[in-house]
């Protein structure tokens, strides 16, 4: 005997617990589902895409590429997919896509440096901003202390490795240092 899909064996276990047609359209119209129906939509778009694009007639290649560029472009925005999903997936579009592949490698090079941009950007907006907060001043002055202090003593407290202490004590001090009480 084959396995049985679940709804058909959990009509038959309990008849009152199958899920209706009803259920399963409530269930398909929850944001959640409509999410996630959207996402799988997206996914075998893009694997549909670079697996026919080389049979695709040339308007029909541009049109689903820039329809899928888009998406990825509103996926990055929102959050749902990151940095290194979105290059993975236009520098599928690119290779996939047409051109020469002269034209293709500048359009790779030119992906590769507008993240590697994106990312020094975000960067220096994060230590910008960790040079801004006192209290990671006030921890970095610690820490130095701390360093110093642990690394000068000839035995360390409570059976633990130089390390293990030191980065309790550190811990500590970050803890002190960014409590807001």
């Amino acid at each position: 005997c084959g396995e049985r899909p679940v709804a058909q064996a959990a009509a038959q276990a309990d008849p009152a617990a199958a899920p209706t047609q009803a259920r399963l359209r409530a269930l398909e119209n929850t944001p959640q589902a409509r999410e996630w129906l959207g996402q799988q939509r997206f996914e075998r778009d893009a694997r549909d895409f670079v697996r026919d694009a080389s049979k695709l007639p040339a308007g029909e290649r541009e049109r689903r590429a820039q329809a899928l560029e888009t998406q990825i472009e509103a996926r990055e925005q929102s959050g749902e997919l990151s940095a290194g999903e979105t290059v993975l997936l236009r520098a599928a579009l690119i290779e996939a896509g047409s051109g020469s592949e002269a034209e293709q490698k500048a359009r790779l090079a030119a992906l590769a440096e507008r993240y590697r941009a994106d990312a020094a950007r975000r960067e220096a907006a994060f230590v910008a901003q960790q040079q801004a907060d006192p209290r990671m001043q006030r921890y970095k002055a610690r820490e130095k202390a701390v360093v110093a202090e642990v690394m000068a003593m000839t035995t360390i407290p409570g059976g633990l490795t130089r390390d293990e202490y030191l980065r309790q004590r550190l811990q500590r001090e970050r803890e002190l240092a960014f409590d807001d009480h």
